[in-house]
């Protein structure tokens, strides 16, 4: 797979969950100043091209980065 690049605001979502792998999506579109969908369609979009996974269930789990960008 080629180098993807990532944007400003995924590569702060990848900073918040380096700093707390629990945090939810609600609680990074609060710090992020964007809506929640916003955070949503990010995460989905960088683990789709494989830069994290979510482990764990919804409300308790974490979030594991697989590589760095």
């Amino acid at each position: 797979m080629s180098e993807t690049k990532l944007t400003e605001r995924q590569q702060k979502i990848l900073n918040l969950i380096k700093e707390s792998p629990t945090i939810t999506a609600k609680k990074m579109s609060e710090t992020l100043s964007v809506s929640q969908r916003t955070v949503e369609r990010d995460l989905s979009t960088m683990k789709n091209i494989g830069v994290l996974k979510h482990k764990g269930k919804d409300n308790t789990g974490a979030w594991v980065i697989l590589k760095r960008q």
